[in-house]
């Protein structure tokens, strides 16, 4: 699973671009108007892929290990937000506060250390399945994608050009690259592979009730419609439901019980 999680980590790197679409007055206008729809949807996508990579813990080890792995990327998430607690914004786009070159500076930090922290999150999905995989890359993305056009915000009201906000919003983007490689050192140790599973479900899990969850009903709270943002939810499991369905299987173990079937049937035709 080395190249599907390095893949995922290289498309997740893609959303620190999300500020192009800023040269288009309409893309902007479109953008700002759905960004609170967008976060509803990821809602749903990340939903689907914490709950499969509980139900993956719970089926390779014991429930408490996986309640206090899971404990422990819950923990984990929530230490590195709390180190630099402005990195992360769930703003609307066109919410406009005065930002000094401190600020951007804090804001790429903190940016840093979360890609960090996505990075040894994504690991574990792929080694679920390749499906669950997908579906935690596309919920990551997403969430990124709305981090991103706030942080974009942010750079541009500190005085950055549209140019060095995207340049440097990218080269922050790779240090996804060292959570990946970190999350692969553990997965070496055959034993930790369900801990880490669990505690990617954890960190995951803080996303959302923390961020992802408070952000969409604080939405649905100013809106005079609450519609769209329950059909967006729904949209996202239904889609994250789809790609389980439509993905091929790749499960290891799965992968370990055909080999013993050739080497058993090798044995019987020698």
């Amino acid at each position: 699973m080395v190249y599907p999680a390095l893949v995922s980590a290289l498309i997740v790197m893609l959303a620190s671009l999300a500020g192009i679409i800023f040269a288009s007055r309409r893309l902007e206008s479109w953008v700002d108007r759905h960004l609170p729809l967008l976060v509803s949807f990821s809602v749903g996508v990340l939903g689907v892929s914490t709950y499969g990579l509980f139900v993956e813990g719970i089926e390779h080890t014991s429930l408490l290990i996986v309640l206090v792995a899971a404990l422990g990327g819950f923990a984990f998430v929530q230490i590195a937000s709390l180190l630099l607690p402005d990195a992360h914004h769930h703003h609307e786009a066109s919410e406009v506060h005065p930002h000094s070159p401190i600020d951007a500076r804090r804001i790429l930090a903190g940016d840093a250390v979360h890609n960090v922290t996505d990075g040894l999150l994504l690991v574990p999905a792929f080694l679920v399945d390749i499906r669950v995989g997908i579906a935690t890359t596309v919920g990551v993305f997403l969430h990124e994608l709305v981090q991103e056009i706030s942080e974009f915000f942010i750079l541009r009201r500190a005085g950055y050009s549209t140019r060095q906000a995207l340049v440097r919003n990218f080269i922050v983007s790779g240090s996804i690259l060292i959570g990946v490689a970190l999350s692969f050192m553990l997965t070496s140790i055959e034993s930790i592979e369900p801990v880490l599973i669990a505690f990617a479900a954890g960190g995951f899990l803080f996303i959302l009730i923390r961020d992802l969850v408070p952000s969409t009903v604080a939405s649905m709270k100013k809106a005079t419609n609450k519609r769209p943002y329950i059909v967006a939810i729904v949209l996202g499991i239904i889609a994250m439901s789809a790609v389980g369905v439509l993905a091929p299987h790749s499960h290891g173990e799965e992968d370990g019980h055909d080999d013993e079937l050739s080497q058993s049937h090798v044995s019987e035709t020698a």
